[in-house]
């Protein structure tokens, strides 16, 4: 007997289960949209992630530039007023030896010193001087260089400094006790400079600028939106000088971070659950930015749980919703991207175009894209306004530079000058001696009249006549010269003090018992848009030793101030793109005289170059 099963009519089970067609209608949404909406659930949790993880990162990251920039301008400021400084100990150490031209000096740069610190809010400002010299014992400011070892550094660490300045770390900096503070000692980061004596080997001076580490933790501090993203600064030995959380200050890191960390200099990088932004500061130190993973988890937590539930809960008007929204929102961040793309810095800042984003005029109804893109626009112009200031800056680096120069050719050409008056009147020739001393007046009169720095070719040929007239004075029959210069050409500026120093070289070394008469041309002659002076003499010429050294000193602008330093100091300032961008030849063969030339770009003396450069 064969058993029969009952066959089951899943149709009519259906038909018998969703009767109705809201239930039909649901089923249908069910299975049409269920697969598709866990995979936009799982591709939104990702994206959402991603772009999440990411706006945190350049938040921080921007906040990181920012902060860079605070504290370099905070290292440069140092190492501005250490530059003063250096000149300030370079004319005290060439106080003429009385005590009290010493003690004069000494007072007025004690008074600079205690402005410098009160100006720019220093810890303080520790001077070291040779046991024997004025002021060692002050004890307030200066101090003798045997007290070196009390900031823990010996002349032996400053052998190989030069001109450059040496960064360090010290703990418990005591304020000297005459000073009235709350605060006697700190944690300090030191800027060193000092000069010893090549010959001797005997330390000169030496002195530091003390910076207080809590001053650069408040900086860290201030920057850090969040106490889990750490904020450091790292010297190279690996010890932390500055902490956001300041407890932390003077303590070491371990030499397998360390190592990675100087692997990684000017990096943004990932290790292990840490990304590390990491950014050499001016000084030669790092600045390191550590951010958590756990932190943008935390942070992008909520965005997550807000999507997932919303998703669930708003089923019926899911697709809807991605409809009207998701194009104006992709739209946004399509924007905000682009303008990021097209954003690149040019070569003129001043107009260096800034590409805004569409957002809503009510400030409250702003959400993390319309500020993002604001943030964007505030940056634009923060950048726009550095790099205007890093132009003016520039440009005022390079008149100071000039300026300088120039202000030391002349108490140079004066000494010579003065030198040989005195030897005119040490050999009796006082007629001649008034004469140099009448054409010296006449010299200056003209000289201290034109207080550009640029002044016209008729002026500097007069300036180059004149001296060599008291020139004249000293060598009688031994010295002439011819001056021509073309039509029109003697209108066009100058540096001032250009033709000086190679007319006396010409006398200085021209004349020998072999060339006993020296004859010096000048011609001013027009070039491609350039003014070109030459200066030839018959004198007895350079030797090739000379003129090697000579030669090199001019094209890499050292200037020796032992040796050839007229000729260097006007190759510097002719070749200033300033003043002429220009540039200086010399040719010569023993016993066949010296050719020199002068090339430089025509400038014109008009009121809006007078007015740039007042």
């Amino acid at each position: 007997m064969k058993q029969k099963f009952q066959k089951i009519n899943y149709h009519k089970w259906i038909h018998f289960r969703f009767s109705s067609f809201q239930a039909k209608l649901l089923a249908a949404f069910l299975v049409a949209t269920l697969l598709p909406l866990i995979c936009v659930a799982l591709v939104s949790y990702n994206v959402s992630y991603n772009l999440a993880r990411d706006r945190i990162t350049n938040s921080v990251l921007m906040s990181d530039e920012q902060l860079l920039f605070q504290l370099n301008s905070r290292l440069n400021q140092t190492e501005n007023v250490a530059d003063t400084i250096q000149f300030q100990m370079y004319s005290f150490e060439h106080t003429p030896n009385n005590q009290i031209d010493s003690l004069k000096t000494f007072n007025s740069m004690r008074s600079n010193i205690s402005l410098y610190k009160s100006t720019f809010d220093f810890y303080h400002i520790y001077i070291f001087l040779r046991p024997d010299q004025t002021g060692a014992d002050e004890s307030l400011y200066f101090f003798s260089t045997d007290r070196l070892t009390n900031y823990g550094i010996t002349e032996s660490d400053l052998d190989f400094m030069g001109s450059s300045s040496l960064w360090l770390l010290k703990k418990n900096t005591f304020l000297p006790k005459v000073v009235s503070s709350p605060k006697t000692k700190a944690d300090t980061i030191l800027c060193f400079r000092a000069l010893k004596n090549k010959s001797s080997g005997v330390l000169e001076y030496a002195y530091c600028i003390a910076l207080d580490t809590e001053e650069f933790s408040r900086y860290l501090q201030a920057a850090s939106s969040d106490s889990t993203i750490s904020n450091y600064i790292l010297t190279p030995q690996g010890q932390i000088a500055a902490h956001s959380n300041s407890s932390l200050n003077e303590t070491w890191i371990s030499d397998s971070v360390k190592d990675m960390l100087f692997t990684n200099t000017n990096s943004f990088f990932k290790n292990n659950q840490t990304y590390y932004n990491c950014r050499t500061l001016d000084n030669g130190w790092l600045h390191i930015t550590e951010i958590p993973e756990s932190y943008i988890q935390n942070n992008t937590q909520i965005l997550i749980q807000t999507l997932l539930f919303t998703v669930i809960i708003s089923l019926p008007l899911t697709i809807l919703i991605v409809i009207l929204f998701s194009r104006k929102l992709t739209s946004r961040i399509a924007a905000l991207s682009y303008a990021m793309e097209s954003f690149h810095l040019g070569h003129d800042p001043e107009n260096l175009s800034i590409i805004t984003l569409p957002h809503p005029d009510d400030v409250s109804s702003y959400d993390e894209i319309d500020r993002l893109g604001i943030t964007f626009e505030d940056m634009q112009h923060t950048i726009a306004k550095n790099l205007k200031s890093i132009v003016s800056l520039s440009i005022n680096e390079e008149r100071l530079k000039y300026q300088l120069l120039q202000s030391q050719i002349n108490p140079h050409f004066l000494y010579n000058i003065l030198g040989t008056i005195r030897t005119c009147q040490a050999l009796g020739k006082l007629d001649i001696a008034d004469q140099m001393l009448t054409n010296l007046t006449a010299f200056y009169r003209l000289t201290l009249r034109k207080s550009k720095e640029l002044i016209p070719i008729k002026d500097e040929l007069e300036i180059a006549r004149l001296y060599l007239e008291m020139e004249k004075l000293c060598h009688k029959d031994n010295l002439d010269w011819e001056i021509n210069a073309e039509d029109g050409i003697e209108n066009f500026m100058i540096c001032k003090f250009t033709l000086q120093p190679f007319l006396e070289n010409s006398i200085l070394h021209g004349l020998s018992t072999t060339t006993p008469e020296v004859f010096i041309s000048i011609h001013v002659l027009y070039g491609d848009d350039t003014v070109v002076i030459a200066i030839e003499d018959n004198g007895a010429g350079i030797p090739p030793e000379t003129l090697d050294q000579l030669r090199y000193a001019i094209d890499h602008k050292i200037i020796n101030y032992e040796k050839h330093f007229g000729i260097s100091n006007v190759s510097a300032r002719i070749s200033n793109p300033l003043y002429g961008n220009g540039a200086v030849r010399i040719d010569s063969h023993p016993g066949n005289g010296t050719y020199v030339t002068i090339e430089f770009q025509q400038m014109e003396d008009t009121d809006e170059e007078n007015n740039d450069r007042r």
